[in-house]
């Protein structure tokens, strides 16, 4: 059970690992065959490897992350005069 006081990265673990506990109930036994579902290739068990996929693949190092941004973040053009959120504000010359 999540409630709205848990973050998204609790979030994430709890499916991770509900995820890991389907994995283990659904795993192929000595003929091939899932355990629960008693056929080849378990629907369960794709779904879990999907969600253990995706998970890790939105999980990165926060260093990567800042460096993806910042170059994205250099890479879009901006109109002329115009300063992105990062930069200081430019005054003007008589303030000086």
């Amino acid at each position: 059970m999540t409630g709205p006081f848990l973050s998204l990265a609790q979030i994430r673990n709890r499916l991770i690992l509900t995820a890991r506990a389907v994995l283990r109930d659904h795993r192929a036994g000595p003929d091939g065959r899932c355990r629960v579902c008693r056929v080849l290739e378990c629907r369960v068990a794709t779904a879990a490897r999907n969600v253990i996929d995706a998970a890790s693949a939105t999980c990165r190092p926060a260093e990567g992350r800042a460096a993806e941004q910042t170059r994205a973040h250099d890479a879009t053009p901006r109109p002329a005069g115009t300063a992105s959120a990062t930069e200081p504000p430019l005054r003007a010359a008589d303030e000086w």
